[in-house]
Formats: structure tokens, C-alpha cells, sequence
């Protein structure tokens, strides 16, 4: 029988023992073929290796956007699919961080010493004439660092090429054997694999092991890395879309009308908003995560989600305070240029910036906004550890941070206090009807926001006899965007309403 011709089955599986015994008892059987991820090596190495990547949270990052957008599906369908997904992850991120190839040689010897199928490679050594080819669907410049430090000598090392990968992953195992290894040997061997992909294989050889071994794991790459607002999008408000629905459609463009509105150069003033908005949510998100702990050790019946438990160990305590600290730098240094009107420069708006900026200034700025961070976490602490009746008066004061502290490092006016008390009222008045025993969600949240915003600038504009403050493009733009976001719930109401006549009975 040809490779061509052979017979793809479902094989049955092997007991681990049963293997180990007929490797001991047959010594004539000399050439042995064996898979390498989760056979030889207890792990998979081509994950392993993604998860010494370093910087570790960057490429966690990187790593969910190929498996949300799959580039792998646009390949040509010869050489594209899923069996050329780990190909493409393998491929960009050693491409984009090349050191790791040093930093996996140090790695591959612990992966050797910790991992390796002992009870496998004694059977093997135990056969002193047994001649040993690894043959897998990982990556040489992954595997072989591995096999330096295996206890056993390798005739033939089979796995695929870097560069041409893509072509390596879509051959069957066998067509990749015979450029070694002769069709007759390779129908005399023993091959041991725990991969059915391997079924044509085994399908033409002498005896074959399909086995799946005890200690053997599939651990994907970065699963306990932490990336911000994973927590809070995948844990603590699963589906609900958190980033795009409350920080940006909500947080980000009320910010944006109450504050950047009002910036010389509002290109610049709203980046250095979503900065500044980003590094707070990063230290907020600590807060949610300490919130499901304290509930978890303290509370009888603990309101987590389903997939808290699975989850909960990729936070964490401190390196959010790393991402808060970048995006602050990077949000107050656009907060400062956009006060620079650069437009009206007479030399290169770029140049004329970075020589306008004060140091000083930037650095008291970075300073005042880190003590904003610093006092929405301790908050927060008090928040979590005291009783829920005290908790009602901790969370506007929360939220005050959320909206207020943004003030620190820049200017608003009348119009814009307005709209971020109303975002206050608009967060803190359901929690209370949520923690006084009523139904949050019946509270309607954007009509109220429209109304309460409307009322404060009437209010203020009849206060100081000034209505301008009802005349002019932002509070035009803001009442658009209440009214905007209101509208399911107004028509909902007015459908609703009647006179209390038409509703008596007769």
C-alpha cells in the first residue's frame, strides 16, 4: 500500500501502559516514530514557546486580535485554515519580537527536564538498539532546543520549517517522514502519537499507538496573562461590551462634549482624553476585580460570574498600575499640546509644540492626575470592605472621580459641569434603588440624563442671568446627543402615557 492509497480510519486508542510494555518486549522492532507535543513532551511546545514571549501582556494582546480577525482564513485554501493558525502566530510574533529565540533556550531546557514523558523514554532507552525520529506539526527552531537536553539520541528530527510553514502544516505527517525515511521502514515502525490527525500514519504502519497520556496537558499560550480590561470585558460584565458601550459611547464622548469642546486644539485635547480615561478604567478594573474577591471570602451567596473561577488568576494587583502609568504620560502630554495653539505658529506646528511644552508643567500635571488614580483606589478599598447600606454613599463619591477627576488637569465650564453631574446622578441614583431592593433596569437612565442635564443649564443660566449658556453650540450639541441616547425610552413613554381616565374602570 502507497501513502497515497492508505487508509484514513478512526484509530482505537492505546492504553499508556500497553504501549510502554510492547516497547520494552519487542526489541526487534527497532525504528520508532513518535510525535512530540503532548506524546514526548507533556506540553505543547508550540504554545509554550508563545508564552515566554516577552513584552508578555503586548503579546497577549496581539495574540487575541489574530484569533478575532484569523488572518490564517485569507491564505490561499491550499495553504490557509486552522492548520495554519499556529503558522501565523508563530511567524508575526517571532518576527516582531526576534529576542525570545535567545530567551527560548533557557526555557526549552526546563521544558526538557520538567516535562518530558519519562515513563516513555526509559521504555525507549531500554532498547539499546532502537533507532528514535521525532516527527511533528511544531516548529524546528522550537523543538530542536528541546531535544539538546532529552536523554535520548535522535536519528531524525521532522517538524516544520519557519519560513515555509504554511506548506509544512497542510502535508500529511507521512509525506514529511518519507523525505527521511523509506517508504518500507516507515511501514515496519512504531509510531506513537495522541494526535487523530496523525490517522492516516497509523493507518499504514506495522504498530500503531494512538495514546492519550495522563500527565499530558494543552495549555494555550498567555492564559494567565494579564491584559487590560480583560477582566472587566470577559469576567465581571461578560457580553455586555463594557469597553465599547460604557467607556467609549458613554465615559469617552461625555468627556469628549464636556471638556475637549472646549480645548484651542481639540485634535490633540481628545486623545490625551482617551489616555487619561483608559489609565483611570485600568486602576477601576482593580476595583471590580477586589469587589469579586471580597464577595467571594466574605459573602454567602456571592454574586460572580460563571467564568470568575476560571479567569480570576489573570489579574492583576500591580501590573495594571504599569499600564496606567504609560497611559498617563501619554495622555498628559496631549492634554498640555492641545493648549499650545500650534495653528497659529509661524514655524512647524511639531517643532513649535515640543519647544513650548514646560517639563515642569507636565510633570505637576502627570502628578496631579496619578493622585486622582491613587485616591479613586483607596476609595474603592473603602467601598469594597464596608457594608452595603454604607456603600450607597461611598459610590457617588466614586463616581465623582470617575467624572470629575479629569478636572485636575484640565478646564470645563458651566455647560460641561452640567452633563458630567448629570453622568454622576445617572450612575449613582440606580445603584441606590438596586441597593435599597428595587430594579435597577427599570430605572430609565437616559431620559433622566436628559432631563437633569436641561434643568442644571436652565437652572445656572437663570442663576447668573446669563442665557447664553442656552444659546451657544455646546449645549446644543450635548442636549442633541442626551436626546440621541434617550429617544428608545422617551418613545417608550409616550406610548405608554394616557390620561388616568381612559385607565378607570366603569
Amino acid at each position: 500500500m502507497t501513502i497515497d492509497e492508505a487508509k484514513i480510519y478512526k484509530h482505537p486508542e492505546s492504553d499508556a501502559s500497553e504501549v510502554l510494555d510492547f516497547i520494552k518486549e519487542n526489541p526487534q522492532e527497532s525504528l520508532m516514530i513518535l510525535d512530540f507535543d503532548e506524546t514526548l513532551l507533556l506540553r505543547n511546545s508550540t504554545e509554550e514557546f508563545l508564552n515566554t514571549l516577552q513584552p508578555r501582556t503586548i503579546a497577549a494582546i496581539i495574540l487575541i486580535i489574530l484569533d478575532v480577525i484569523k488572518p490564517w482564513k485569507l491564505l490561499p485554501q491550499k495553504i490557509g485554515g486552522e492548520t495554519s493558525r499556529d503558522w501565523i502566530r508563530v511567524l508575526i510574533l517571532t518576527v516582531l519580537f526576534p529576542w525570545n529565540i535567545l530567551l527560548w533556550r533557557n526555557h526549552a531546557q526546563k521544558l526538557a527536564h520538567t516535562y518530558i514523558n519519562n515513563g516513555l523514554v526509559k521504555s525507549i532507552i531500554s532498547r539499546p538498539t532502537s533507532r528514535v525520529v521525532i516527527a511533528t506539526k511544531g516548529f524546528d527552531f522550537i523543538v530542536r532546543p528541546i531535544t539538546k537536553h532529552l536523554p535520548l539520541t535522535i536519528e531524525h528530527l521532522i517538524a516544520c520549517r519557519f519560513w515555509m510553514g504554511c506548506i509544512d502544516r497542510n502535508r500529511k505527517k507521512e509525506d514529511l517522514i518519507a523525505s527521511r525515511i523509506s517508504l518500507n521502514e516507515i511501514e515496519q515502525s512504531i509510531v506513537v502519537t495522541d494526535s487523530l490527525d496523525d490517522a492516516s500514519l497509523l493507518a499504514i504502519v506495522k504498530n500503531p499507538f494512538l495514546v492519550k497520556w495522563e500527565k499530558a496537558k494543552y495549555i494555550p499560550a498567555m492564559e494567565d496573562a494579564y491584559i487590560p480590561f480583560f477582566y472587566l470585558e470577559k469576567v465581571k460584565r461578560p457580553g455586555k461590551k463594557t469597553l465599547k458601550n460604557i467607556i467609549f459611547k458613554n465615559h469617552f464622548v461625555s468627556l469628549l462634549l464636556a471638556l475637549s469642546w472646549l480645548s484651542p486644539v481639540p485634535i490633540l485635547h481628545a486623545p490625551g482624553i482617551a489616555f487619561l480615561l483608559l489609565s483611570f478604567w485600568c486602576i477601576y478594573e482593580i476595583g471590580y476585580y477586589e469587589n469579586d474577591r471580597v464577595a467571594e471570602k466574605f459573602e454567602q451567596k456571592p454574586v460572580l460570574s460563571e467564568i470568575y473561577q476560571k479567569y480570576k488568576s489573570k489579574m492583576s494587583q500591580w501590573q495594571p498600575w504599569v499600564w496606567a502609568m504609560i497611559l498617563s504620560i501619554l495622555g498628559i502630554f496631549f492634554i498640555e499640546a492641545s493648549q499650545i495653539d500650534i495653528w497659529k505658529s509661524n514655524h512647524l506646528a511639531i517643532s513649535q509644540m515640543f519647544v513650548s511644552l514646560n517639563i515642569r508643567e507636565l510633570l505637576t500635571q502627570l502628578f496631579l492626575w496619578l493622585s486622582v488614580l491613587v485616591s479613586t483606589r483607596l476609595i474603592y478599598i473603602a467601598y469594597n470592605y464596608l457594608d452595603e447600606k454604607t456603600r450607597i454613599w461611598i459610590y457617588p463619591i466614586l463616581q465623582f472621580c470617575k467624572f470629575f477627576g479629569f478636572l485636575v488637569v484640565t478646564a470645563t465650564n458651566f455647560v460641561g459641569v452640567a452633563l458630567l453631574f448629570a453622568q454622576l446622578l445617572v450612575e449613582w441614583i440606580p445603584y441606590t434603588i438596586y441597593r435599597c431592593g428595587g430594579e435597577r433596569h427599570s430605572f430609565k437612565e437616559q431620559t433622566f440624563r436628559l432631563f437633569v442635564y436641561t434643568f442644571l443649564c436652565m437652572t445656572i443660566a437663570l442663576g447668573i442671568r446669563d442665557v447664553s449658556i442656552l444659546m451657544n453650540p455646546q449645549f446644543f450639541t450635548i442636549f442633541a446627543w442626551c436626546l440621541l441616547r434617550s429617544r428608545p425610552e422617551l418613545t417608550t413613554l409616550f406610548q405608554n402615557s394616557h390620561f388616568i381616565w381612559k385607565g378607570a374602570s366603569k
